[in-house]
Order: structure tokens, then sequence, then C-alpha cells
């Protein structure tokens, strides 16, 4: 009886060989075909830079991490010694605040039983594959690898900004992270950092609380933070805020800051029912940018929401729910460059059985397998990695959602 082998039905690695992807002494066929189609949509070191945290060059087979605090390099005044004695030797590093391990996230995917199962089925029928199956195999590869990573991606995103609007605080638990294990790691906010100043209320709809414009007044509260992060702190100048998209569309609801535009504008218009029908006009980005004057610092609106998947036990199938990444009722006041992301070189074996490529620099482990008993193939992704805030004492809250 004749029977085909695994090299048969490999359609992925037929489907590779035929866009012309060969393993050779450059890499595997799989990561040439991962770089050439991902690089620029998945870039870690553009997408890092452009949430304030470098990427760090060093990936490390003992996966820890380490917050160094971060110092700002002034042109110190030299010391005045002896003419036969040295001068002080300048600090060139920080101190280190804290090391743990970095966290460990995996996913995958199985490519489409039903869609392989056909193409092999086809295959084993006229005794190899055609330009449409490969085709069909390298979409499905495409989408499965667009998938894990866009995933990847998205984790560090959630830990970002979770880090950032969480008053330095890395939690993961059941309800981002239900199919895994918990995570918490504080990198340590001075609580004199953290102010609580409430401006509204918010059931449905946010309610102005009846001490802003009397006894709070938020504008001269966002001012002073900055004030005293630059004056007191020493903190680096160009700092911005940050806040949730949610958040800030209740900012912009409250009557305070649009009556004040209106006083700052159109002092012509008098009259209580005049302002407050007059200020009902102004439109988000002008009320944005006048804010932003007054307070002289931008304004960072994050607009992120972060997919969960979860198993529905009481109607036993997958269900999704979507989170805010960025925490509810929080204005963050902090610097531009805030500080590294760190990974872990991820540790693998080549086995016949599995097809390996690596992704942004060797940090991202892809894993393509192939299971000889059920015929179907399986994507597998695997990032030790973490982002480390190293300018933590000059992260500034205000809490100003009551309740």
């Amino acid at each position: 009886m004749y029977t085909r082998d695994r090299q048969f039905y490999d359609l992925v690695g037929k489907g590779l060989a035929s866009l012309g992807y060969v393993s050779d002494k450059e890499g595997s066929a799989l990561t040439k075909f991962i770089n050439d189609n991902f690089a620029n949509k998945y870039n870690a070191e553009k997408t890092f830079a452009q949430l304030g945290f470098s990427l760090n060059p060093n990936i490390p087979i003992n996966p820890t991490y380490e917050q160094i605090e971060a110092t700002i390099r002034a042109y110190t005044m030299a010391g005045y010694v002896d003419i036969d004695s040295d001068g002080p030797t300048k600090s060139t590093d920080g101190m280190s605040l804290k090391m743990g391990g970095l966290p460990t996230f995996k996913h995958e995917i199985v490519l489409s039983r039903k869609m392989m199962r056909e193409q092999m089925m086809l295959a084993n029928a006229i005794g190899g594959m055609t330009s449409d199956m490969e085709q069909v195999v390298m979409d499905l590869l495409f989408n499965s690898l667009d998938d894990l990573l866009g995933g990847n991606y998205n984790t560090m995103k959630y830990q970002r900004h979770q880090i950032v609007s969480n008053e330095g605080k890395l939690v993961i638990n059941a309800n981002n992270n239900p199919l895994g294990v918990p995570v918490e790691i504080d990198f340590g906010v001075p609580k004199k950092n953290i102010t609580k100043s409430e401006w509204y209320t918010k059931s449905k709809a946010p309610k102005q609380e009846s001490a802003v414009g009397e006894t709070i007044d938020p504008i001269r509260v966002m001012k002073d933070v900055k004030r005293n992060a630059e004056n007191v702190d020493y903190a680096p100048k160009g700092g911005h805020w940050e806040v949730s998209k949610t958040t800030w569309d209740d900012i912009l609801m409250l009557p305070y800051f649009r009556s004040l535009y209106v006083i700052a504008n159109r002092p012509d218009i008098t009259g209580t029912a005049n302002q407050q029908a007059f200020a009902s006009l102004i439109d988000d980005k002008t009320l944005k940018a006048f804010i932003e004057r007054q307070i002289g610092a931008p304004i960072v609106v994050i607009d992120d929401v972060s997919s969960v998947e979860s198993f529905d036990k009481a109607k036993k199938q997958m269900k999704y729910t979507n989170i805010e990444s960025f925490n509810e009722g929080v204005l963050a006041y902090v610097p531009s460059d805030l500080g590294d992301v760190q990974f872990g070189k991820p540790i693998y074996m080549e086995t016949p059985g599995a097809r390996v490529a690596l992704y942004d620099g060797g940090r991202t482990l892809i894993r393509q397998l192939f299971n000889d008993d059920t015929m179907t193939q399986v994507v597998k992704s695997e990032v030790t990695g973490l982002v480390v805030p190293n300018k933590v004492r000059w992260m500034y809250y205000l809490k100003i959602k009551k309740g």
C-alpha cells in the first residue's frame, strides 16, 4: 500500500517554497516570510518609541528586568581641587530601583482544520498541490501570523497604558488575563505624586461637582502639578498630560471648561443663559486647544481598547470582552521619554515536527507545528517582555472622577 509521508502534507512548507522562501544560512523560510510581510506593520522600535519607551537593545538569556532610576544629564559644574589632585568622576548610571523576572505571554492559532483538510484531501487526490491551493494555505498562514503579532503588540501597549494610568502598577488578573496566570508589579510612583481632585461624578452622563469653579479650579490644579514637577522635583521640561478617550469626553462635557472659554474669548456675550447656549456650540478640537494653552502642556488622548478572550462556562463557548487600556477617571502628567521595553531571549529546540522563526530582532518566537495524528497545523507565538518605566518619580496623577 502506498502511503503519504509528512512532507507530502506539509502544505505550509510547499506554500513558502512556491513564493521563493527557503531556509539557508541567512535564516529560516518562515522568518523571511514574516520579515517581508510584517516588518512595516509591526515595527517594535518605532512602535515603542511613539509610546515613550525605547527598545532595550540587550536580549538576555536570563529573562529579568532592571528598573534604573533616570537622571537628567545636566552639564554639572567641575569640582575645585588641588592642582595635583584628580577631579571627581562623573556619574554615568542611575540607581537600581527594582529587579525581577520578565513575564511571558503566549497564544496560538490552529490553521483552519476544515480548509487545511480540504486542501490535504485535494492534494492526495491529484497527487500534489496547485498554485491556487498554495495561495489558500499562504493566506491562512498570513492571517494567523497577523493575529498573533497584532495580539503581541496590543499586549505590550496594554502593559504600557496600564503602567502609565495605574500609578505605575501593572496588574494582570482574571479580568484582563482569564486564561493565564496573575502578575502584579509596582514600579513605585511616590505617593506625594498622586492627588485626588474630584471634578465630576458619573452614572450615565458626567455631572460636575458643585465645588468645581468655587473651591476647585481644574485649570489651576493642572498648572500647579506641572509647576511643582518642574520647580520642586526638577522634572524634565516638555511633559504632557495623558487621559483616556472616555474620561476626555466626560471632561469636555463639564460646564466649567466651556464657560471659561466663553468668558475668555467672547466677553461680549453676557447672561448665564446666553453663555451656556454659546458654550454648547464649541467644537471639541477648539476646546482642547484652549485648555492646552491655559495649562501650558499638550494633552494626549488615549483611545486604545483591548480585547480579552475567555470561556463562558454557561454557554460553553468563547466570549470576547473589550476593556479600556488606559484607566478611566485619571489624568497623568508624564515626561515624553518614560523608560524602555526589556525582552528575554526565546529558548527553543529545532525539531522535525516544527518550523521556527524569530521576529523583532529575536524577541518574538514563532513556531509552526504539524500534528500527525489530527493532520492539523498550529502557529504558536511566545514573547518574554515588559515595559519598564525609569522616571516614576516624575509621573503625576490627578484622580478626577468621584466614586
